[in-house]
């Protein structure tokens, strides 16, 4: 299977502590991945650098062989709790985000997407009044609007209510059957087991597994057991 983006030897160093220590590896063309690992493994500096929005030391990621750098238009970061300017109402802050990018949509075409993201009677408030839920709803129709070919999401299914979760999980899977991935940072396994097609795992900077089918660890375990087990082990192996 051909791989979307490769993230090749990276290395990050903060205040002289190891943050990430030579981590590899590589995203499929049109597939779920979950990013997992506990509290301070390195998943948030690994999604930030390979969104271009924070220099490695060393190492390279490439997005379909193009330097990060330049692929940037190619690539979506959205973080657990979404930054967007909060005194503008939603509809506000879609036409700016289409001013930044310079795209054209038609006012049917921004309506339709509204109406898919559940979010007509929402559009017209404050930002700052919405819900997290819809909030994080509004921050993914802009994040797609500029077609990327990659979402980098850092924790973005939690706090989400459970029709929500429906919609987004819609959404996000009609994404990825046009070819486009995403790398899904997350600590809520149940939903990694469910909703993602594989699995790379961090421990301390480095990768433990990479791109494991979650069908091959639900042939003999569950996602839970499985991360419970392989930190445990504390052996790195190299899949």
């Amino acid at each position: 299977m051909s791989s979307l983006m490769k993230v090749e030897e990276v290395c990050k160093n903060f205040e002289q502590k190891n943050i990430l220590n030579k981590i590899s590896f590589e995203l499929p063309k049109g597939k779920i991945v979950a990013f997992l690992g506990q509290n301070g493994a390195g998943k948030t500096t690994a999604l930030k650098i390979a969104a271009g929005l924070t220099a490695a030391d060393s190492g390279r990621i490439t997005i379909e062989n193009a330097p990060i750098s330049i692929s940037k238009k190619d690539v979506a970061f959205i973080p657990d709790y979404p930054i967007m300017y909060e005194e503008l109402t939603g509809i506000e802050y879609i036409k700016f985000i289409l001013q930044i990018f310079e795209l054209r949509y038609s006012s049917e075409k921004i309506e339709e997407l509204v109406a898919q993201f559940d979010l007509k009677s929402e559009v017209d408030k404050k930002i700052s009044s919405l819900s997290l839920g819809n909030k994080k709803k509004l921050s993914l129709l802009s994040a797609l609007l500029n077609c990327p070919k990659l979402l980098l999401l850092d924790e973005f299914i939690s706090g989400i209510d459970p029709i929500n979760m429906l919609k987004i999980k819609k959404i996000l899977r009609e994404y990825v059957e046009k070819g486009n991935s995403i790398l899904l940072s997350t600590h809520q396994l149940e939903v990694a087991q469910a909703f993602c097609d594989s699995i790379i795992l961090i421990n301390n900077g480095e990768i433990l597994r990479r791109n494991t089918e979650v069908s091959s660890i639900l042939q003999t375990s569950n996602l839970e057991d499985y991360f419970i087990h392989t930190l445990s082990g504390g052996t790195i192996t190299r899949e």
